[in-house]
């Protein structure tokens, strides 16, 4: 295996030639770190760093790294400095590049250490990247703003998840000048509510990357039906579990957001255990859930309803045509992201004039769900550039 080492050194020979000018004089030696201010979309802000993961990484890869590079918050367009990994396959090379996957993880937790590039094994999100590398792509994911680093994580707005895994496929093209232009993303709940986001910013936000699709897997799409079911106090245990983040992503956004209009009793009092990462507490999180009642989540009032339910329609995906076709699938039983609500997603972003290919999976929850080999057929017709197909005149 090529070992990281060889990445790293280029990426510092690119810095030193940068650093001299046009003529031969020698120019101020460029920082090691840069400012976001200073620095374009996907741009690195360090040099990368070595990703130590597992064995079966190891065998799949010629370099694996950790990245901090230049992104954009969605709230008022400002650079942002995100962390992510990026992991080359071995091998060769095809002459267009490296065909990229850009990962949106699933749901990882609110605090900074919940970035999942700072665990080995990328808190659960490692075995869905090995397939991609075993078939020859390169994969690249975001941690996602405020992960990772000292800013704070607006969990489930939409724009800003979607501009940083844009972002991290520009990283993964400075990383390594084998990256091609042409990628994919693939993405399970917060993770496939990014990458649809990101589908539809690719046109304006990175044309200069050529999107071939993306699959989005239980999205977190309009979570404003939540609202109502908070209201009627019927909500689902696995939503009560999600609604702490909710709440702090969507105060992170909207800073006049009173956490205690929607959280009382160990819901909102124990923010300490729904803010760990992936897999801490989630037997004490069950068991909040569990004895929680309807009064520890109501609105307070008709208008705290109104003004959550507008939150989050203002983070929701479909807002605007796609950039290219998508995959998306829900589970059928899922108690989490209600099945109608996919679909309905499915449905508005038909009537904006998305390609949509919906599927449903029968018996199954919320997370990675199984369709078989559809996926990976589905990404190879892209990038063999096979006409997408669509279920739009099945949702409308």
């Amino acid at each position: 295996m090529t070992s990281p080492v060889r990445v790293l050194a280029a990426v510092a020979t690119l810095v030193l030639v940068a650093s001299c000018s046009s003529g031969g004089e020698a120019s101020p030696p460029t920082p090691t770190t840069v400012s976001p201010a200073a620095a374009d979309p996907g741009e690195l802000l360090e040099p990368p760093t070595e990703f130590v993961g597992y064995s079966a990484l190891d065998e799949l890869t010629s370099a694996a790294v950790t990245v901090r590079y230049r992104s954009t918050s969605a709230r008022d367009g400002s650079p942002t400095a995100v962390t992510g990994v990026v992991f080359v396959p071995n091998g060769t090379p095809p002459d267009a590049g490296w065909p990229v996957v850009a990962i949106g993880h699933a749901t990882s937790g609110t605090a900074s250490r919940c970035a999942p590039s700072t665990h080995m094994g990328l808190l659960g999100t490692l075995p869905s990247l090995l397939p991609f590398l075993a078939n020859g792509y390169l994969v690249t994911m975001t941690d996602y703003e405020g992960l990772g680093t000292a800013d704070e994580h607006p969990y489930l707005d939409a724009r800003t998840a979607g501009y940083n895994v844009l972002d991290s496929v520009r990283a993964a093209r400075a990383v390594t000048p084998d990256a091609g232009a042409r990628w994919v993303g693939y993405g399970v709940s917060q993770g496939g509510q990014a990458v649809w986001a990101a589908n539809e910013a690719a046109a304006n936000y990175a044309g200069e990357l050529s999107l071939l699709g993306t699959l989005s897997a239980s999205p977190a799409t309009d979570l404003s039906p939540i609202v109502d079911e908070m209201v009627a106090g019927t909500l689902t245990e696995e939503q009560i579990v999600v609604l702490p983040s909710l709440i702090t992503g969507m105060q992170v956004v909207h800073p006049d957001l009173v956490r205690s209009d929607y959280l009382r009793g160990q819901l909102g009092d124990r923010t300490d255990v729904f803010a760990a990462c992936e897999g801490e507490n989630t037997a004490l999180q069950a068991d909040i859930a569990a004895r929680t009642t309807p009064a520890d989540y109501a609105p307070v009032d008709d208008a705290a309803a109104d003004r959550l339910r507008g939150w989050l329609r203002e983070a929701r995906v479909p807002t605007s045509p796609a950039s290219a076709p998508m995959f998306v699938g829900y589970g059928e039983e899922d108690r989490l992201t209600l099945p109608q609500w996919t679909i309905d997603a499915a449905r508005d972003a038909c009537e904006l004039g998305s390609t949509v290919l919906l599927r449903g999976a029968p018996g199954q929850g919320h997370g990675i769900l199984d369709f078989g080999a559809a996926p990976a057929e589905w990404f190879r017709d892209r990038f063999a550039g096979l006409p997408a197909p669509t279920s739009c005149a099945e949702v409308r």
